[in-house]
């Protein structure tokens, strides 16, 4: 089962050849923080909670290209039913993805589909956009990664730009003095209406069920956003995903009434520790902050300021900028950089990422495709 080119089933092993694609793409690249095979099996297996009101397509041709197409009933995208791409791997090789995507394309058009967008694995949940500049950097963990060419291969298969994102990064140092001359006179006046606690570990797991629904309300207006059971949910954000936040940064913001107002996760970059290149590299589902911060070079610490929510009531507050500030100046003397990553570029959230300074910028970008 060298090519492979048809309907998903669970019941199936998947491919060796779709496994080893991307071992052999980037076995030389010392930034690719690698693809473990175990999750990638278990994913496209009758334990992933997806299949069961979803539908996959998967297509390889042995050394050359992989793709999977990705249908549910609840994927809406401007009111139109959407098939994702995902899981795309590619040599720079035109044909053989003219050859998947033509697939590809016909069975989502026999699920009722008339756009196609990515890549997008499963759900905007999971890794999604491809890497477009900034490739000497390397990656941050979760962030987009790929050889430079999968932009140039999306636009001659005839996809566009749906939206670019960018994440921007700057010292600690060089941004601190700038957020506490602005944050500092008007923290008193914002803490008469939020009251701003660590997010622990403790208290996310705790009130998993309560953290479910919040996110789904809050999160449910983001472009290609499928929502997901709490199944789901708990595998994607239980203990593992508590395990690596910064407990010292991570900000939860209350109420004087309780309520839960919002919150921003932090997240100590832990690429070097995982990178595959190291002989000592721990595994992701291994990764605990109190742990594994300390293990992390000291100049090269970057807080990633990466998740972040704000319920609906009180967006006119500006809780995001108050928590980025209260956020930033926790992190004095725990990081060396400030990451603001993944955002979309329209979002305005970029201009107050803007003020930071930018001293490095990344650009990413999401795909779309009329079928």
């Amino acid at each position: 089962m060298a090519n492979y080119m048809a309907e998903w089933n669970t019941q199936q092993a998947l491919p060796e050849s779709f496994v080893a694609l991307a071992q052999q793409i980037y076995q030389n690249d010392p930034h690719w923080l690698g693809e473990d095979e175990a999750s990638l099996r278990a994913q496209f297996s009758a334990q992933n909670t997806w299949f069961a009101d979803g539908k996959a397509w998967l297509g390889v041709i042995e050394n050359q290209a992989r793709v999977v197409g990705f249908v549910n009933d609840k994927q809406m995208v401007d009111g139109e039913k959407a098939a994702f791409f995902g899981f795309w791997e590619s040599t720079d090789n035109l044909a053989a993805n003219q050859q998947l995507f033509a697939e590809l394309s016909a069975w989502a058009k026999t699920q009722g589909c008339t756009r196609l967008y990515g890549p997008i694995n499963f759900s905007t949940f999971s890794a999604n956009r491809i890497r477009i500049d900034a490739f000497e950097y390397g990656a941050f963990l979760g962030e987009p990664w790929n050889p430079p060419y999968y932009s140039k291969l999306l636009n001659a298969l005839g996809y566009e730009e749906r939206y670019r994102y960018l994440s921007t990064f700057s010292p600690l140092d060089e941004i601190y003095e700038f957020v506490q001359n602005i944050y500092l006179p008007i923290k008193p006046f914002v803490e008469q209406k939020f009251v701003f606690e660590a997010m622990t570990p403790e208290f996310w797991l705790a009130h998993l069920p309560q953290m479910y629904n919040f996110v789904n309300n809050v999160f449910r207006e983001n472009f290609a956003y499928t929502p997901i059971d709490y199944a789901a949910f708990e595998r994607f954000c239980g203990q593992s995903f508590a395990n690596k936040f910064c407990p010292k940064t991570s900000i939860l913001a209350k109420t004087h009434e309780g309520d839960i107002a919002g919150f921003f996760l932090v997240y100590p970059d832990y690429s070097s520790l995982v990178n595959p290149k190291n002989p000592q590299a721990i595994k992701l589902n291994d990764i605990r902050y109190n742990e594994h911060y300390p293990l992390i070079a000291e100049g090269s610490r970057i807080a990633l300021a990466k998740t972040v929510g704000v319920a609906k009531p009180y967006r006119a507050f500006n809780l995001f900028t108050s928590m980025s500030c209260e956020l930033t100046m926790r992190s004095k003397g725990l990081y060396d950089m400030m990451c603001a990553p993944l955002m979309r570029s329209d979002n305005p959230s970029v201009s107050f990422a803007a003020k930071y300074g930018k001293s490095r910028v990344h650009h990413y970008a999401l795909y779309q495709g009329t079928l």
